[in-house]
Formats: structure tokens, sequence, C-alpha cells
């Protein structure tokens, strides 16, 4: 094909402008504002999240003109994660790149419609968990930087689910330092808070967990995966597997809807 024949039909698409000192042309603009689901170009850990509030991406973003729910549990399952990692191109530090000429090859199971609703059950819950766990997040460390003069956070506050009430405080602490001790008041007024916003926190982060758990299986069924083949994924799974394996054998349909 002639670069002449190429240009034109790029043109064609909407792919490029008609002159060189034209701002490229994009044939789907409108697309932004539909629900989609966008995920990033470097992944170290399946990042891939349903859009229903028209966000703009960066050119590190791509997005599916989609809302289905039951392909963004596969997204972001278990199983997806260990066949991409064998299927994508890997980038610096063992990130992967979900490159679009890949993306439109993925093999993606067509669920029974128990499958597909029970699914969707689960990721519509996830997405509400979601969203009150980042509110509880923003609202903490804001609290923790007016109350305590904590600009920085660390890793570790920012995983706020994962601390107890004395690591909560003994974080908080040693970002302080010894120039700004805790008096009684305020050692109390961290744990209050701590038992009345963090530790619910704590029970959605475990119900999220299971829902996880739910949908991998439901994922694994869609595909028609036995017992030995699920066992064999998780014996050969790679780096940062989105769930940990769970000790108990994976439930049938029956118990999961």
């Amino acid at each position: 094909m002639t670069k002449q024949r190429l240009c034109q039909r790029l043109y064609y698409y909407g792919l490029i402008s008609k002159y060189w000192w034209e701002l490229s042309s994009c044939a789907f603009w409108d697309e932004f504002a539909n629900p989609k689901i966008i995920y990033q170009e470097i992944q170290f850990h399946p990042s891939y999240s349903l859009d229903v509030a028209g966000t703009f991406g960066n050119n590190k973003t791509f997005f599916l003109s989609t809302d289905n729910l039951f392909l963004l549990a596969v997204l972001n399952s278990p199983l997806m994660w260990w066949h991409n990692w064998r299927y994508l191109p890997h980038m610096k530090d063992e990130a992967l790149s979900p490159v679009a000429f890949k993306m439109t090859e993925l093999p993606i199971a067509e669920p029974t419609a128990e499958i597909r609703q029970a699914s969707e059950a689960a990721v519509r819950r996830l997405i509400e968990i979601q969203s009150s766990q980042q509110q509880t997040k923003y609202t903490i460390l804001d609290w923790l930087r007016v109350e305590y003069a904590i600009e920085k956070p660390t890793n570790k506050l920012q995983n706020l689910t994962a601390l107890d009430s004395d690591s909560f405080i003994a974080e908080v602490r040693n970002i302080r330092g010894k120039k700004l001790p805790l008096n009684a008041a305020g050692l109390q007024a961290l744990r209050q808070e701590y038992t009345n916003t963090i530790e619910p926190a704590r029970t959605l982060a475990a119900e999220a967990l299971q829902l996880e758990c739910k949908l991998s299986d439901l994922v694994n069924e869609a595909y028609g995966l036995t017992p030995e083949e699920i066992d064999l994924m998780w014996k050969t799974a790679p780096p940062r597997m989105p769930i940990p394996k769970q000790n108990s054998a994976p439930a049938s349909i029956a118990t999961l809807i």
C-alpha cells in the first residue's frame, strides 16, 4: 500500500486530519461521555474499572465502549491475569501492557444467564464498597492532616483496612515523631475514630474479598475450568495475582447465586 493510499484510508476513518497542520480528528469523541470500561496502559495489577461519569483519560489509558459487568469481572479476574502474564507484552519491572491489538483478541467466554446475573450482582456490590472505601480513606487522611499535622501519609496509612487499632496509632506516632508526641486526648480521639470509621471499613474489606473470590469462581466456571485446571492455574500463578489462593474448593454455580 502506498503512502498516499494509506493516508486516504486513515483520513476516511477519521484517524488523521486532511492537512499536516491540523489537529487530528477524533472519530470516537462522543464515546467518552458514555459508560465505558477504562484501563491503564501500564499495569502492575489488573486495572480495569467502570466509568459512568464521562471521564477523559490521558494517553496512558484506553477504554472499551461497553458497560458489560461480566466482562469487567473477567478482565480483573485471577484467570485473566494468569492468561495475560503469558499473552501481553512485558515492560519494565514486569508490568504488563494491554496494547489494543492484543486486547481485541482476548478470549472472552460467553456466560450462562445464571453466571451473568450472579456476576453482575457481585460487581455492583464491589463498586459500592470501593466507592465507600475511597471516601473513608479521603476522610481519614484529611482528618489526620488537619488534626495531627500529617501532610504526607505513608503507604501504611493509605492502606487503612490492613491496620488494627494499635498499628494505626503506632503509625501516626511514628510519622509525628518525638517533636509532636501524642497526649491522652489525642490518643483517645484516634482510638475512637478507628472504631467509628476504620473498623466498619475493615468489615467491608472482608466482604469485598469474599465477593472477589465468588467472582473468580464464576469466571472459572464460565470458562469451563475443571478443579484440576484451577489448581494448575494457582500452582503456575504469576506475581501479583489479584486475590490470594483460597484453601476451600471452588463452589458450584448453584451455591454462588
